[in-house]
C-alpha cells in the first residue's frame, strides 16, 4: 500500500514537473522567435513561434510575434489570422489592434481598419496610440479617395467622383483639403449649394486655406454676384500674397468684368512673381487684346512663342488681332500654325476638348467653315457642357449666314456662363442681324465692323469723310443704314 502511494505521488510530481517545463518550453520558443524577428530572420521566427503556439495555444505573445513575422514575410492572410487570435486571447493588446489596423490600411481596406480601431477604443478608451492610428488611417483613407475621385473627375465622371470622396466622411472627420475637393466637384457639376457648403467647411477648419476662397470667387461669379466674387478673390490674394496664381485669378476675374486697367495691374504682378509662366503671360496678353491694346498684346504673345510655341489658342489669338489690324496674310499664317499644332495634339488625344475647339476655330479662320462645323458639332456632342465649344460653333454658323443657329448656340453658351458682358453684346448683335435679315446682293456684299463688336453686311452705296452709307435688304425691301466713321472699327469690301 505504501509503495502504491509513493508511486502515485511520484506520478503527480512528474506531471507537475512536465507541466512547468512544458510551459517554460513554450516561452523559450517564443523568446527565440523574438530574437529571430529582431534579426529579420522571418522564416526561423515563424518556425519558433509555431512551436510555441503548438506547445501553448493560449500564449498570446507568441501569436502576436507570429503575426508580425507573417506580415514582414508578406503573408498578409496569415498575419491577419494571428492578430485576430491575439485579440481574442488578449482583448486589451494595443499592439495587436494597432498592427491589424495598419495592415488593413496598407491594403486599402480602410473600413476594416477603422472598425478594428473602434473595437480597440471600446476596450481601451483614451489610448494615445490608438488615437494616433485613427488619425493616420483617416489620412490614408482620404488620400486614397482623393486619388480615385480625381481620376474619375479627370475622366469626366464627376457624379461618380463625388460619392467616392463623400463616403469617407461617414467614418472620418473631414479635413480642409477633402472638403475643398468635394466642394470643387460640386462646383463643376453646377451644384452651387453643396459646393458652397463644403468650401465653407474647408474654411472653418483652416481659415487660411486660400484655395477654397478662389473657388468661392468663381462660384459667386457664376451666380452673377460679382461683389462676393471680388471679395473672395481679393481674400485669396491677401492670404497667399506670394502665390502668383492668386493675382492671375483675380486679374482674370476683373478682365471678365471688363475692368481692364485693374486686371492688367494684377496680371503684371503675377508675371513679376513668375516671369517664365506662359499661363500668366497669356492672361496679360489677353487683357491687352480685349482692351484693344493690340501692340502690347502682340508683344506678350510673342514672349510665349519663345517659351512654348504650341501654347493652346496662342496663334488663334494672334490671328484675330491681325484680322482686326487688317493684316490678313499674317492672320492666315497664324491660323495655319494653330491648325498644325492641333492636329499634332489630336493624333495622341483625339477627343481633347481644347485642341478640338481651337482646331475648329482656326479652320473657320482660314475660311473653311464646313470643316470647322463638323469638328465643332462633334465637340459639342462629346462635351455638352463645354461652353467654349458653343461660342466657337456660334461663330462658325454666323460665318455661314446661319443666323438662327448662331443665335441658338450662343444662347446655350450663355446658359453655361457667368456674368460676362461680351456674350450679351454678341447676342444683341446677332438678334439685330436676324431682324435686319440681310440678303446677299447679286454684286456681292461688304462688311462694316463696328467698335461695339457688331458687324453689318450689305453694299456700300456711298463713302464720305465722316460717314458711310450701307445699302441693305430685308426680303424684297431695300433700305439704307448710316454709320459714322468714329463708330467704325474696319470695313471689308466685297471682291467683285
Amino acid at each position: 500500500m505504501k509503495k502504491a502511494i509513493e508511486y502515485l505521488l511520484l506520478l503527480v510530481l512528474l506531471a507537475i514537473f512536465i507541466f512547468l517545463v512544458w510551459s517554460k518550453l513554450g516561452k523559450f520558443f517564443c523568446d527565440q522567435g523574438d530574437r529571430y524577428l529582431e534579426s529579420s530572420s522571418y522564416k526561423e521566427a515563424i518556425n519558433s513561434y509555431g512551436k510555441a503556439v503548438r506547445i501553448n495555444p493560449g500564449l498570446w505573445s507568441a501569436h502576436l510575434g507570429l503575426a508580425e513575422a507573417y506580415r514582414e514575410s508578406g503573408d498578409y492572410d496569415g498575419a491577419i489570422r494571428e492578430y485576430k487570435i491575439t485579440i481574442n486571447i488578449n482583448p486589451v493588446s494595443v499592439k495587436a489592434y494597432d498592427s491589424l489596423a495598419y495592415l488593413y490600411s496598407q491594403n486599402a481596406k480602410f473600413e476594416e481598419a477603422l472598425k478594428t480601431l473602434s473595437q480597440a477604443e471600446e476596450k481601451i478608451p483614451g489610448d494615445q496610440t490608438l488615437k494616433d492610428s485613427r488619425e493616420h488611417c483617416c489620412f490614408l483613407y482620404f488620400a486614397d479617395a482623393l486619388t480615385k475621385s480625381t481620376e474619375l473627375f479627370l475622366a469626366q465622371n464627376n457624379k461618380e467622383a463625388i460619392p467616392v470622396l463623400k463616403n469617407v466622411f461617414s467614418s472620418c472627420p473631414g479635413n480642409a483639403l477633402a472638403y475643398y475637393t468635394l466642394g470643387y466637384y460640386y462646383f463643376s457639376e453646377q451644384d452651387y449649394s453643396n459646393a458652397e457648403t463644403n468650401l465653407n467647411k474647408a474654411i472653418a477648419i483652416d481659415p487660411d486655406f486660400y484655395y477654397a476662397y478662389k473657388v468661392l470667387a468663381d462660384l459667386y461669379f457664376e451666380q452673377k454676384d460679382t461683389g462676393k466674387a471680388l471679395f473672395y478673390a481679393q481674400k485669396a490674394v491677401s492670404l497667399g500674397s506670394k502665390d502668383a496664381s492668386n493675382y492671375n485669378d483675380l486679374g482674370l476675374l476683373l478682365m471678365r468684368l471688363e475692368r481692364y486697367g485693374e486686371a492688367a495691374a494684377y496680371l503684371k504682378k503675377a508675371v513679376s512673381l513668375d516671369p517664365n509662366n506662359a499661363d500668366y503671360i497669356y492672361s496679360l496678353g489677353s487683357v491687352y487684346r480685349d482692351n484693344k491694346m493690340f501692340d502690347q498684346a502682340i508683344s506678350e504673345y510673342n514672349k510665349i512663342r519663345v517659351l512654348k510655341n504650341d501654347y493652346p489658342n496662342l496663334h488663334n489669338d494672334l490671328a484675330d488681332i491681325y484680322v482686326n489690324l487688317g493684316r490678313n496674310k499674317e492672320a492666315i499664317s497664324e491660323y495655319q500654325q494653330e491648325i498644325k499644332y492641333c492636329r499634332e495634339k489630336l493624333k495622341s488625344f483625339p477627343n481633347d476638348p481644347v485642341a478640338l475647339n481651337n482646331y475648329a476655330y482656326a479652320l473657320n479662320g482660314i475660311n473653311e467653315p464646313g470643316k470647322a462645323q463638323e469638328v465643332a458639332e462633334r465637340l459639342v456632342s462629346l462635351y455638352p457642357r463645354y461652353r467654349e465649344a458653343y461660342l466657337t460653333l456660334s461663330r462658325i454658323y454666323e460665318k455661314m449666314n446661319k443666323h438662327a443657329l448662331a443665335l441658338k448656340t450662343l444662347e446655350k453658351a450663355k446658359q453655361l456662363s457667368g456674368a460676362e458682358k461680351f456674350i450679351n453684346d454678341a447676342l444683341s448683335r446677332l438678334r439685330e442681324q436676324s431682324l435686319i435679315g440681310i440678303k446677299a446682293h447679286p454684286q456681292g456684299r461688304d462688311w462694316v465692323y463696328l467698335k461695339n463688336g457688331r458687324k453689318i453686311q450689305g453694299r456700300i452705296k456711298k463713302e464720305q469723310q465722316d460717314k458711310v452709307i450701307l445699302e441693305v435688304w430685308l426680303g424684297s425691301t431695300q433700305g439704307e443704314l448710316i454709320f459714322y466713321r468714329d463708330s467704325i472699327e474696319r470695313i471689308e469690301k466685297a471682291k467683285d
